[in-house]
């Protein structure tokens, strides 16, 4: 009967159905074929996102938008520049720090992709940066929008294991910091070895005065969410509701860029994105109660354990397994689907939950800009007009700067889990 549940998923993959419908009628298929209570089907998709905690998402999504619309991106983009200075790639280096400080406010690498890319990457083409590397350097960096918190990878781990998403915002500062120094670290050398000058344009102190005086309320944004969790004024979920808030009085009342007839758009697009990402956590859910009651953690448990009895080896498989399904397979349904099965795992070999939460995400973030199925790299390809394929052959040069700065957070825990409470 397993067999039926994974040959009828590569098939829906083959006829291109989107992951969140293969996996959750490959699950119905096998529910209805095992003789399992139909009314199981409709209990688990609901289920899977009757979470108070998971209403955090849409609102980030939102949040993100308004952020977009509203100036505040491209006044961090401005502040950014001015921090850099004038040295080798510096704009291309804007465009990493841009990426983080928006990280920092909207929780989606999608979002952060779609909002950089739009202003950057044409900024950088004009500079006579190379248009394939001025869109690699955006796609490699906008996945930091799901290690640095608010992230909502965070709120999905966080509601699977019950593990705290306080700490794991604590965790995922530095994580981020790691991921965004090794990506800056790329755009330096390869704008080295390119011969790309420096391109930033000289400014006054007072200029720069100015410029940080403008970003002042779009950095308040990050400062009052973090601040607010991480003093228990509010919850994480409460923090999204803030950040929309916040995000719609600035951008309409302050800076005065987001305008009131652009509200519909900006809530039908908000709505559709976290439209997708429900649909794939409730048929993720599915999926996970098929796995489980076919015991097949307990068996790949059972065989990592058989294999090797040490955390070193483990944890380099544990990456290489989530590499490669990261490949195929969106974000918050490689983290429900995959989590429930490598706790057990995790739990033997001694992993603290906060930093297997950590590895599992980076790993995600590095499925964004990999083929086929990284949405980072489509979204970056759609803004930039460039085609997948010559973005494909460039993107393995950043991912491989991730994947050192992701074998830093796995191998050596304490540069990350210093602020987390044990």
């Amino acid at each position: 009967m397993i067999a039926v549940f994974f040959v009828s998923g590569i098939i829906f993959l083959v006829l291109g159905l989107p992951v969140a419908l293969t996996i959750g009628f490959s699950s119905a298929i096998y529910i209805l074929l095992a003789g399992i209570t139909p009314e199981i089907i409709i209990q688990r998709l609901f289920s899977g996102i009757n979470n108070t905690a998971l209403m955090a998402i849409p609102f980030f999504i939102l949040a993100g938008e308004l952020m977009n619309r509203g100036g505040i991106a491209r006044r961090l983009v401005n502040l950014a520049n001015a921090v850099v200075g004038n040295i080798h790639g510096s704009l291309a280096i804007v465009a990493v720090l841009a990426c983080m400080f928006f990280s920092s406010m909207s929780g989606s690498g999608v979002a952060t992709a779609a909002s950089i890319g739009a202003i950057l990457i044409p900024e950088m083409v004009k500079k006579n940066y190379d248009r394939v590397y001025a869109c690699t350097v955006v796609a490699g960096a906008s996945p930091i929008g799901v290690i640095l918190p608010p992230s909502i990878s965070f709120i999905i781990y966080g509601v699977l294991t019950g593990t705290s998403i306080t700490d794991m915002y604590r965790a995922g500062i530095p994580s981020g910091i790691i991921i965004g120094a090794f990506l800056i670290l790329y755009a330096y050398l390869t704008a080295r070895r390119k011969n790309i000058k420096g391109d930033y344009v000289k400014t006054t102190a007072k200029e720069k005065w100015l410029m940080c005086k403008d970003s002042v309320w779009a950095l308040g944004a990050p400062l009052i969410l973090l601040g607010g969790v991480f003093g228990g004024i509010f919850t994480p979920t409460e923090s999204a509701v803030v950040a929309v808030i916040y995000s719609l009085v600035i951008g309409m009342f302050v800076y005065k860029d987001l305008k009131p007839k652009e509200m519909l758009d900006v809530f039908l697009r908000s709505g559709r994105m976290a439209a997708k990402i429900m649909l794939i956590i409730s048929c993720a859910t599915l999926f996970a109660y098929v796995m489980t009651y076919e015991r097949i953690p307990h068996a790949i448990v059972a065989k990592v354990v058989g294999f090797t009895d040490s955390k070193f080896l483990t944890l380099l498989m544990i990456n290489l397994i989530l590499l490669g399904l990261g490949t195929f397979m969106e974000t918050g349904a490689l983290i429900i689907i995959m989590t429930p099965l490598l706790m057990p795992l995790i739990n033997i070999i001694g992993v603290h939950p906060v930093h297997f939460g950590m590895i599992l995400t980076v790993n995600t973030a590095i499925g964004l800009v990999t083929p086929p199925v990284g949405v980072c790299l489509f979204t970056v390809s759609q803004v930039g007009s460039v085609s997948v394929e010559r973005l494909t052959r460039e993107i393995f040069l950043p991912v491989l700067f991730m994947l050192a700065g992701l074998a830093i957070i796995t191998y050596f825990p304490e540069t990350i889990m210093f602020m987390v409470k044990h």
